[in-house]
């Protein structure tokens, strides 16, 4: 399948989805978005999202590339329409198919739709001015100037971080479901996901994560967080 904004052949991923379903979706790096078919995001494995979420880590970049006036649809060739969706209070965009097809949806919204990015409280917005001047947009890549803005002044998001309580849920999910089948629920997710509860109720992984400040030299604060639980993650399955 091409990719609906670049035109180049997406990657196929097979995945699993809930009660046992299984599906593929694919993926274009370079534009750093996923394609779904109608509603398979919704049906996603918490196992599933969990992978999705380390590969993002393990592949967003900044500056983040720009998509085109039009995209169009890989079936059947029609204008993508945009569609503006909220999950609690955090707003994110994708492109549709007027004839149901399936969506696209960038990296950065993907994860605002499964609960993984929040914005920043004015609080925080106010600590983070006493150690760091500028950040770069998560969202476009812009930069922002934390003296003078509490959001993009580009494309108006706001400020944002990776927020870990919703993967904190998947995982303690995750070994419920091992611990009532006595087997591991996914193999790329073994029982080493029973520590993994405690740890993912904070930010352990970057406290000890060396890779992560020279991330975080970007200014792109949700990126460096992504790769700083890419790891994490990672070390906890190998």
């Amino acid at each position: 399948m091409k990719c609906p904004n670049c035109s180049t052949q997406t990657t196929d991923w097979k995945l699993s989805g809930r009660l046992r379903a299984q599906f593929t979706i694919n993926l274009c790096t370079p534009c750093q978005a996923f394609w779904f078919d109608r509603h398979e995001d919704l049906g996603l494995s918490p196992a599933s999202t969990l992978q999705l979420m380390k590969y993002i880590g393990d592949h967003s970049a900044s500056p983040k590339p720009t998509f085109n006036d039009r995209l169009m649809c890989p079936y059947c060739g029609s204008g993508l329409t945009l569609a503006h969706n909220m999950t609690r209070n955090v707003r994110f965009v994708y492109w549709q198919c007027p004839s149901q097809h399936g969506h696209f949806i960038s990296f950065f919204d993907f994860l605002k739709e499964k609960n993984f990015i929040r914005p920043l409280s004015p609080v925080e917005i106010q600590q983070l001015r006493e150690t760091i001047q500028e950040v770069h947009c998560s969202n476009c890549g812009a930069s922002v100037n934390l003296q003078a803005n509490s959001a993009c002044p580009y494309c108006h998001s706001p400020i944002s971080i990776l927020d870990l309580q919703e993967q904190q849920h998947m995982l303690a999910q995750l070994q419920e479901a091992a611990d009532a089948s006595a087997k591991p629920v996914d193999l790329a997710l073994p029982l080493k996901l029973a520590m993994a509860k405690a740890k993912a109720s904070n930010y352990s992984f970057i406290e000890h994560d060396s890779q992560w400040w020279a991330d975080s030299a970007t200014r792109d604060l949700v990126v460096a967080c992504l790769k700083g639980f890419a790891r994490w993650l990672g070390n906890l399955v190998a």
